[in-house]
């Protein structure tokens, strides 16, 4: 050790890399090991094991025992819960026309950029949802729209965003749990949220009696939802039994995938795909099921739904235990319980392995008990495939996986001829592509609570929306509001159920008071707020009081003012002077013999 040390940094890194690739092996078969690795079926092609494919085995190896706790391959990946929410659509523009030897251009504002939405895509090389179980990829946010700008100049469209799911991925609403779709081929796109629409500028709003229109629309927000994802894995073979029974031995037996493998039940934990390199069929080893498994017992729940899209079972019977046609008739009963149609032969064909044969001394004893046992099964079971077999010393296992590949074509053949297809997909209960503005602007609700007298909320997905477009800032966009709700009836729906004048009118964040006589009565708290913190005062907005003209009396009520009764009746004391001088007058005024008189 004189002079060495031990290697580190960029070294002790190199030599680290260099034991991992040892441990996974260069794989060149054309399939893979694990559920937690991609699955490529290229009928009996070769297929090249790339780094990345390395990691990921790597990774999700479920056979390390050490930190089990830790291991990614004790959580059951077949579920996420994931959070989108499309890209909000571009604020529309308020412009005019200013050029020189263009006199009155006209309104030129554009329309803001639509959000981006976010899909779903069917991708083949994926077979687990642990993409999306990781902290930094619950949330999916799609990019927001451009806004618009003056010359009619639109604002940018966003791009799509599409999130990878493995196939056999069923999409539900988290809130209501209503089924949206399920991705099964290659290259299936969903659409699970939908960008917003871009605002329109003033320029839209132009008509002949509104040459100058001065408001514009906001974008419409991107629709926002959590989802629930479950995956059903899809396989042509799907391999049940009760624990400990073979399975993953047989699976192992006739692939090259590796479950694990012991001799104490539940070894099993996880679905394991794998593919028959001589058939090319695509075999799927399920958990051992116990009694009560459609209650949910030995989380037979998250085994049970994978088995559905499974064209063909492969039930594997223990020879070993003490009843094989009681634990057959277990499982059926299981599967009875958790969905009818599974016990349909002509939709769900089974097939019955009686395993570990190999238990019993080759000779007649052997025979007697596999010839017993089968013939109890055939009376149960109403059909004749049934086969005996070893998968630990692969005794009649390539017999099998002929016959069965025989099998699924004639099935196939079959369906074909009846116009019967693989199990479709479920019809979706809810469509995403749906937005606010989409949907009926008479389905609106108003609500009003005793305890609170005075106020009202108007709930309607089309009316919240166009209030979250209303762009507040312009008293004409504030007057528009105020229309539709005149039109779509709301207003006089509010007055008939007795809505009075300041009453507070709620639509969604907004607050309004409710005065109907008003020609621009919706105005959101917010701006009032506003208004009064930047000074203006609420009476600039209460219309001015008109001055009051006197009232005159009628001709036979004397024909005078009635506001001058006080002072007519205080000048009483000066009606005598007023007589005195009118006497002055007339002595002053004499007519002579010379004065010219004129007479008609």
């Amino acid at each position: 050790m004189n002079g060495l040390k031990w290697p580190t940094g960029k070294i002790a890194l190199s030599v680290g890399l260099v034991l991992c690739w040892m441990i996974v092996g260069d794989n060149n078969s054309n399939y893979n090991v694990n559920a937690f690795s991609s699955l490529t079926r290229n009928n009996n092609k070769k297929k090249s094991v790339t780094a990345g494919d390395r990691g990921r085995v790597v990774l999700f190896n479920t056979n390390d025992d050490t930190g089990k706790k830790n291991n990614a391959g004790w959580k059951f990946l077949d579920t996420a819960r994931v959070h989108v929410n499309g890209g909000d659509g571009g604020n529309g523009c308020v412009a005019f026309r200013r050029e020189k030897g263009a006199p009155l251009g006209g309104p030129s504002g554009g329309r803001g950029g639509n959000g981006g939405s976010i899909y779903f895509v069917c991708d083949a090389r994926l077979n687990t949802l642990a993409s999306l179980r990781n902290s930094n990829t619950v949330h999916y946010r799609g990019r927001d729209g451009n806004n618009g700008v003056g010359k009619n100049k639109d604002g940018g469209k966003s791009v799509e965003l599409y999130v990878p799911v493995p196939p056999g991925t069923l999409v539900r609403d988290l809130l209501t749990q209503k089924l949206a779709g399920e991705l099964r081929h290659d290259g299936d796109t969903l659409l699970v949220s939908r960008g917003g629409r871009g605002g329109r500028g003033n320029a839209a709003f132009l008509t002949p009696h509104r040459t100058s229109p001065k408001l514009a629309e906001r974008g419409q927000p991107g629709a926002e939802r959590w989802l629930s994802l479950e995956l059903r894995l899809l396989a042509d073979v799907g391999i049940l039994g009760k624990p400990n029974a073979g399975k993953s031995t047989l699976l192992a037996a006739s692939t090259q995938a590796k479950p694990k493998i012991a001799n104490y039940p539940f070894t099993t934990i996880i679905p394991n795909l794998g593919v028959c390199d001589e058939t090319g069929l695509v075999l799927c080893d399920i958990p051992g099921l116990l009694e009560g498994a459609s209650q949910g017992v030995g989380m037979g729940f998250a085994f049970l739904r994978h088995i559905q899209r499974c064209q063909v079972f492969l039930h594997v019977l223990d020879m070993s235990s003490e009843d094989p046609v009681q634990d057959y008739l277990t499982i059926q009963q299981e599967l009875q319980q958790y969905d009818p149609t599974l016990m349909d032969d002509n939709v769900k064909p089974q097939v019955i392995v009686l395993n570990k044969i190999d238990i019993y001394p080759p000779g007649d004893e052997r025979d007697q008990k596999v010839q017993e046992i089968t013939e109890q099964l055939k009376q149960v079971a109403n059909h004749t495939r049934i086969l005996s077999i070893s998968a630990a010393t692969t005794s009649n296992v390539p017999q099998l996986m002929k016959r069965l590949k025989k099998f699924m074509d004639s099935h196939q053949e079959k369906n074909a001829k009846q116009k019967q297809t693989e199990d479709l997909p479920a019809p979706p209960e809810i469509d995403f592509s749906k937005t606010g503005l989409d949907c009926d602007s008479d389905d609106y609700e108003i609500i009003s609570d005793p305890a609170y007298p005075g106020q009202w909320r108007v709930k309607g997905e089309y009316i919240e929306q166009v209030a979250k477009m209303t762009h507040w800032e312009y008293p004409e966009a504030v007057e528009r509001f105020g229309r539709i709700l005149n039109a779509l009836g709301i207003a006089g729906e509010l007055e008939g159920l007795g809505a009075n004048d300041n009453d507070l009118v709620m639509v969604d964040e907004y607050d309004f008071e409710f005065t109907p006589k008003m020609t621009n009565p919706y105005i959101p708290m917010e701006l009032l707020e506003r208004d009064h913190l930047m000074g203006v005062g609420e009476e600039v907005r209460k219309p001015k009081p008109k001055p009051v003209e006197p009232s005159y009396t009628p001709y036979g009520q004397g024909g005078f003012l009635e506001d001058d009764v006080e002072e007519i009746i205080g000048f009483e004391d000066g009606w005598d002077l007023l007589d005195s001088d009118d006497e002055m007058e007339d002595a002053d005024f004499q007519v002579h013999e010379d004065d010219e008189i004129w007479q008609s």
